[in-house]
């Protein structure tokens, strides 16, 4: 499913588009059921609900179909091997659902500085449900930011993300005032399609402005080979030191129960 050269491109540039990804049976099933979760008021610690907007976390410990999805998709492999790594772990689940004509954003942030984690072999694999393009809340990624060596301060965007302002480090600039002579990299998705990014990219979304049609989609992050746990301060709460039977600075791969796996390369080289 990933060849060298789609490994070289997610290597070089941090994030890649990798076309039907995921069966339309299993994209319309997922649809479903993230809308009666969404009608249900989803799950009360986690779910958050802005103007036409609404997304939860962290949903495959107390919802089957989430489970299905995460260790049945495929989704695991893919990260894996664009990784480079011989397996890929569980962290947790995020849905974003966003109606046309809402003003909800989701500002310039790298995932990693908001996760008790080391390590380069994040992923994120971002599901498109429905269509989505510049004019209706795709993501956007700064090429190459992976590279840089830099760590950003986390924003706390959302209301129930009030652990981020314990965190420290240099603010990010508003790449959609200024690129500063850097490449933003989106792709336009159809239902099916993945988006996969690594936890150090710079990225966000804009509105949808899209009135006749909304965005929904899920993402799934993963943990590699090399990733250490490092719960530090103002880093999400989601999984504490409660939670884990593993030390600071001990692999992921030492809890099976707090991060599965959902992959494993059964042959050959990563």
């Amino acid at each position: 499913m990933i060849s060298q050269k789609q490994i070289e491109e997610y290597q070089a540039n941090g994030a890649i588009c990798i076309r039907g990804a995921v069966q339309p049976a299993m994209v319309q099933t997922m649809l479903e059921q993230l809308d009666r979760h969404r009608a249900s008021g989803g799950d009360p610690a986690t779910a958050e609900t802005r103007e036409l907007a609404f997304s939860d976390r962290y949903l495959y410990r107390n919802h089957a179909w989430m489970r299905d999805f995460i260790f049945r998709a495929g989704i695991a492999e893919i990260a894996g091997r664009l990784m480079v790594s011989r397996t890929a772990r569980v962290y947790f689940d995020h849905v974003f659902m966003r109606d046309g004509g809402t003003s909800a954003t989701t500002p310039w942030h790298q995932d990693r500085p908001y996760w008790p984690f080391r390590g380069r072999q994040i992923a994120s694999v971002w599901v498109a449900l429905t269509p989505s393009d510049d004019n209706s809340s795709a993501v956007h990624f700064v090429r190459g930011s992976h590279r840089w060596e830099k760590v950003y301060k986390p924003q706390a965007f959302g209301t129930k993300a009030v652990w981020a302002s314990d965190a420290i480090g240099e603010e990010i600039p508003d790449f959609w005032q200024d690129r500063q002579g850097h490449e933003l990299l989106s792709w336009a998705t159809e239902p099916g399609d993945v988006v996969v990014f690594g936890g150090d990219i710079l990225h966000a979304a804009g509105r949808n402005a899209a009135r006749d049609r909304r965005r929904a989609a899920l993402s799934i992050r993963y943990l590699g080979d090399d990733v250490s746990w490092d719960p530090r301060s103002g880093t999400d709460p989601i999984i504490t030191q409660d939670d884990v039977k593993i030390r600071p600075g001990e692999l992921a791969s030492g809890d099976e129960n707090a991060f599965p796996l959902a992959w494993q390369l059964q042959d050959g080289p990563a």
